[in-house]
C-alpha cells in the first residue's frame, strides 16, 4: 500500500480504572474528521470502571440507548479487521477484551460474512443471497402468515391451503410468542449445557416437547413450522445482535397485524424502514447505500465482486484515498 501508515493512539479511560483504549487507522485512508469524532468520544468517557470492556466503550461511543440494532461491529478475525481498516474504518482495541470494535458500520455490514470472501465471486454471491432471504424470512414470514390466517380472503385460490386446518383455544399471536420464547429458552439452555448433552436436549425438545404440545392443542402445527423457519432465518444472520433486533421487529409486526390487520403490516413496515433510515452511527447513515441510494455501492452489496474488480473504497466513511491501488 503506497504512502499509507498504520497509526495507533492510546487513551486512558476513567480516573480510577485507567483502562487502555487504542484506536487504529490508516493515516492516508481514514477520514480525519471520523478519527477526531471517535477520539473526542473516547476522551469524554468519565467512569471509575468499565467492567464489560468493549461493550461499555461502545455504549459511550455511539450512545445507543434502547435501540436494539447494532451500531458497531465486533470481530476476533484479523482478516475482517484488516479489510475494514483498508476501507477507511477505525478499529478500537480495549484491554481485557479479545474483540475489536469496528466503527462506523451500517446495517449491511452486519449481513455479510467472511465466508463469502473465502469462495469464488459467484459462490459468494449465492451464499449472500441465501443469507438475505433468510434475514427477510426472519422478519416478515410470521407477520405475513398471521395476516393470511386472520384475513383468509386475501389468499389467492392457488395457495388457499395456507392457514391452520383446525381451530385452537389459544390465540394464534399468543402461540407465536410462546413458541419464540421456547426457542430462545432452548438457545440459552444450550449455551449453559455441555455440548454432548445440548445435542440430546435439542432433539428431545424438538421431537418430544413439540409433538406433545401440538397433540394436546397448545400449538397448531403450522405455528411450529413457521416459527421454526423464522428461527432458521434468525440463525442464518451473521450478527447475533442484528438477529435479536430482527426478532423484536418481527414480534412487533405480528402484534400490529393482530390488532390492525393489513394496515398494521403496512404501517409497521413503513415505520421500521423510517426508523432504520433515521439512525446515524458516528454521523453515518445506517441504511447506506440503500438510503441514501448509491447505485454502485448497492450493486456491490447484492453481488460479491472479486478483489481485482473492486478497487474503489466505499465512500460511506469518506476515505481520503478512494483507490485501493495506485492509479
Amino acid at each position: 500500500i503506497r504512502d499509507e501508515r498504520l497509526r495507533f493512539e492510546n487513551f486512558k479511560v476513567g480516573e480510577r480504572s485507567k483502562t487502555d483504549v487504542v484506536i487504529g487507522y490508516l493515516k492516508d485512508v481514514a477520514n480525519p474528521e471520523l478519527v477526531a469524532i471517535i477520539r473526542k468520544e473516547i476522551k469524554g468517557i468519565q467512569i471509575d470502571g468499565i467492567t464489560m470492556a468493549d461493550k461499555t466503550v461502545e455504549e459511550f461511543l455511539v450512545k445507543q440507548g434502547y435501540n436494539p440494532f447494532p451500531l458497531v461491529r465486533y470481530t476476533e478475525r484479523p482478516d475482517v479487521a484488516a479489510t475494514h481498516l483498508l476501507e477507511g474504518h477505525v478499529l478500537i482495541f480495549v484491554d481485557t477484551s479479545p474483540s475489536v470494535i469496528i466503527a462506523p458500520t451500517t446495517y449491511f455490514h452486519h449481513v455479510q460474512h467472511a465466508e463469502e470472501y473465502r469462495e469464488s465471486a459467484s459462490v459468494g454471491t449465492l451464499i449472500r443471497w441465501a443469507r438475505f432471504i433468510g434475514i427477510l424470512i426472519s422478519v416478515f414470514l410470521i407477520p405475513l402468515w398471521l395476516l393470511f390466517v386472520l384475513e383468509p380472503d386475501l389468499l389467492p385460490d392457488s395457495i388457499d391451503y395456507i392457514g391452520p386446518e383446525k381451530k385452537s383455544h389459544v390465540p394464534v399471536i399468543l402461540q407465536i410468542f410462546l413458541a419464540d420464547l421456547g426457542i430462545e429458552l432452548l438457545r440459552i439452555a444450550a449455551i449453559h449445557t455441555p455440548t454432548p448433552l445440548s445435542t440430546a436436549m435439542g432433539i428431545i425438545a424438538a421431537v418430544l416437547i413439540g409433538e406433545i404440545a401440538v397433540d394436546v392443542g397448545l400449538f397448531m402445527s403450522e405455528v411450529i413450522l413457521y416459527v421454526s423457519l423464522a428461527a432458521i432465518g434468525t440463525f442464518a444472520t451473521p450478527s447475533y445482535e442484528l438477529s435479536v433486533a430482527n426478532k423484536i421487529a418481527r414480534l412487533v409486526l405480528a402484534l400490529l397485524v393482530t390488532i390492525f390487520k393489513v394496515p398494521g403490516l403496512v404501517i409497521g413496515s413503513t415505520v421500521l424502514l423510517i426508523f432504520l433510515a433515521s439512525i446515524r452511527s458516528l454521523d453515518t447513515p445506517y441504511l447506506w447505500p440503500f438510503i441514501p441510494f448509491n447505485p454502485r455501492a448497492f450493486m456491490q452489496i447484492l453481488f460479491r465482486r472479486s478483489v481485482p474488480g473492486s478497487k474503489i473504497r466505499p465512500d460511506i466513511v469518506r476515505p481520503r484515498n478512494r483507490y485501493k491501488q495506485p492509479v
